[in-house]
């Protein structure tokens, strides 16, 4: 808590004509958490000295840092005048790793293979984190791994087969679940035509597959196969690439 002895003659808060950054450009929370930080200032300027640092030579103008959300605040001090100037805020854009679930039959564990291969640029530029169920740990329980992973996913890869088609738990559980996050909280598809199915009768029929089901992969050359793949990354990097 602030000493309330100091909270008598508070500094008064100005704006800086050369400002960089309008509150309005802040989100919402950024917003609140500005002016509630402002007026903890204006009582005692030294009030974050494990976030508060000079840097300015005479200690006036200072950098205040915010942990969550990221915000920060630099402002300059009139101790004579009482003042507390506003220079500039800004809340950083942080980076999001969008974490993306991939489901597909143990039939076919050599296609998730070939298209992690592919994915991996975005794993190595920190865009996507790519769960599946060979991250299951020996003696954990596995259920409820999948669980969590199909609730924070918001990317969902099918590596479409009749074996995925025919897979009861696919079926009855990742499927369903995936599919009713695309529709609630925006967790983007990307189903794969890996070789000719029934598709059409399943949850998938009203989503755009990430290639031709009249052209699937194992019906394609390998060098086609590559670059059909390598579409594939593209547009899943324009998918998960920050605003």
């Amino acid at each position: 808590m602030v000493d309330q002895a100091l909270t008598l003659e508070p500094y008064a808060i100005q704006f800086s004509s050369t400002g960089k950054a309008s509150r309005h450009e802040l989100p919402p929370e950024a917003q609140i958490v500005l002016f509630e930080v402002l007026d903890i200032l204006a009582a005692n300027p030294d009030a974050f000295p494990g976030r508060t640092r000079a840097i300015s030579r005479d200690g006036t103008i200072r950098l205040y840092l915010h942990p969550s959300p990221a915000l920060q605040v630099t402002f300059e001090l009139d101790s004579t005048r009482k003042v507390l100037y506003l220079l500039h805020f800004v809340a950083p854009k942080i980076q999001v790793i969008k974490p993306v679930f991939i489901s597909y039959s143990h039939k076919d564990a050599l296609w998730l293979e070939k298209l992690k291969q592919f994915l991996q640029p975005l794993e190595d530029k920190e865009l996507i984190r790519i769960w599946d169920d060979t991250e299951i740990r020996p003696g954990s329980d596995w259920l409820n791994e999948i669980r969590i992973a199909l609730e924070s996913a918001r990317v969902a890869v099918f590596l479409v087969t009749q074996n995925f088609l025919n897979s009861t738990f696919i079926r009855e559980k990742e499927l369903p679940e995936l599919l009713e996050a695309a529709q609630n909280r925006g967790c983007v598809i990307f189903w794969i035509a890996v070789s000719s199915t029934t598709f059409e009768d399943s949850l998938l029929a009203k989503f755009q597959g990430a290639n031709s089901p009249d052209k699937p992969l194992d019906l394609l050359s390998e060098g086609e196969q590559n670059r059909v793949l390598a579409e594939i990354y593209k547009k899943m990097k324009s998918a998960v690439m920050p605003d």
